[in-house]
């Protein structure tokens, strides 16, 4: 991810929000010059937004939410790294067929510990792919994300400009 102090700096948690959406009837839309991610759809506050976003494409980019097959394959990484064996056993049962998402859950409901585990996993892989659409989209940030450590090795930070080495 590109850090450049005359970018805008994104509201993350709404960044994240756009991402894990899975409403059909709405689209998210990352405004790259004050960082805001606007929505629209049938729930949007200002109805003259959209037509705002469609004359501007090159400010607003569009955030499509991750694919339920992209969080289905997070989930068999993550049950293949669960050490109990038959906790393991039931959460890949609980990937097969319709519901899966409800399934799996509610297994991890009975195990607190790996539950909160899942969490933790989920969030890390959230926020790499909210990283990895700003490398994909080459759109670079006014600041680093909170997560990112202050000395993060990875980021040289100098002058007018920071930026991943």
């Amino acid at each position: 991810m590109q850090v450049t102090v005359d970018a805008a700096v994104p509201d993350w948690e709404s960044f994240e929000f756009a991402l894990e959406s899975a409403s059909p009837e709405t689209q998210f839309y990352y405004d790259t010059v004050t960082g805001e991610v606007h929505l629209t759809g049938p729930f949007e506050d200002d109805p003259g937004e959209r037509e705002r976003i469609d004359a501007d494409p090159w400010r607003y980019r569009e955030v499509e939410p991750l694919g339920s097959t992209e969080v289905h394959d997070w989930m068999e990484c993550f049950v293949a790294e669960v050490l109990d064996a038959p906790l393991r056993e039931r959460l890949l049962r609980s990937l097969h067929g319709r519901g899966a998402f409800r399934r799996f859950k509610a297994e991890l409901l009975a195990a607190p510990a790996e539950r909160a585990r899942w969490f933790c996993y989920h969030d890390q892989r959230l926020k790499r792919s909210l990283e990895r659409w700003f490398e994909d989209h080459d759109v670079p940030v006014g600041a680093p994300p909170p997560w990112w450590p202050p000395s993060r090795p990875d980021v040289q930070r100098g002058g007018d400009e920071s930026r991943p080495r």
